[in-house]
């Protein structure tokens, strides 16, 4: 079995699953795909949803790329090769809030796929590694990036070299985390964060989703971006929604937004 990608739809939110519990939700090729076209299917939907990304079970969020698919990189076609970036791709490039719920060990590869979500809430007895020191193999570039931009230089090389396991509590302490709660927690604390972030207003979701994201990639904003960003500011004062909102704030209701 290579396993599967279900999800779930309810008020706003999305769950995503990584289904292949006999191999601790390791990611196949079959998973890689499954993982793109249900990303991409919700990229082109209509309605949007805060997604909430986790592995089956509650053992492992996901032991990364599941090594008995190929043993040699070269041995991959390249449908194959493309599919992992592809994969993140799916996650990063999703105009919507993602989180990861880590459930369970995440190791080598799978510290990428939470790299790439917005944000993440794990539970307290996890424990986090990157693990291609062990294996004669090197992390590629982009994942270290993405590692890096979380932790910082000093804390990735620690994970890189040692290819030790890291409990929750440090990860949490060096910034791996948003947040960190006991297991029994996880799902209550993940859902009313996805929640919350769910019923605030679309275009303001997606616009400083955007702009975070590139100030992450470049570091700083250029001038055009900052003309740009003046533009959707304008058009955020503009909508519907934010003539909603004001409206509510005054009369002490909850607004229902539209993305409007």
């Amino acid at each position: 079995m290579s396993g599967q990608v279900t999800s779930e739809k309810s008020d706003g939110v999305c769950t995503i699953v990584i289904e292949n519990e006999g191999k601790r939700n390791a990611i196949s090729y079959e998973i890689m795909d499954q993982l793109t076209e249900t990303f991409e299917a919700l990229e082109a939907e209509d309605d949007h949803y805060v997604v909430v990304l986790t592995g089956a079970g509650e053992k492992a969020f996901s032991a990364g790329f599941d090594l008995t698919q190929a043993e040699s990189r070269f041995d991959r076609d390249e449908e194959q090769t493309n599919a992992w970036p592809r994969m993140i791709d799916a996650i990063d490039d999703y105009e919507y809030p993602t989180i990861a719920m880590i459930n369970g060990v995440t190791y080598g590869g799978a510290m990428e796929v939470i790299s790439a979500c917005d944000l993440r809430v794990g539970a307290d007895d996890t424990e986090f590694g990157i693990t291609p020191a062990k294996l004669g193999s090197v992390y590629s570039g982009r994942a270290i990036q993405r590692v890096i931009n979380l932790v910082g230089p000093a804390y990735a090389k620690e994970f890189l070299f040692t290819g030790e396991p890291m409990d929750a509590d440090r990860a949490d302490a060096i910034g791996l985390l948003n947040r960190t709660v006991p297991r029994e927690e996880l799902e209550a604390e993940t859902y009313g964060l996805a929640e919350t972030i769910a019923g605030n207003a679309p275009i303001s979701l997606t616009y400083m989703k955007q702009i975070c994201n590139t100030i992450v990639d470049k570091g700083s904003l250029s001038e055009t971006e900052h003309k740009w960003i003046t533009r959707v500011r304008d058009e955020a004062y503009q909508s519907e929604d934010h003539k909603k909102a004001v409206e509510a704030f005054g009369e002490d209701w909850d607004p229902e937004f539209t993305g409007e």
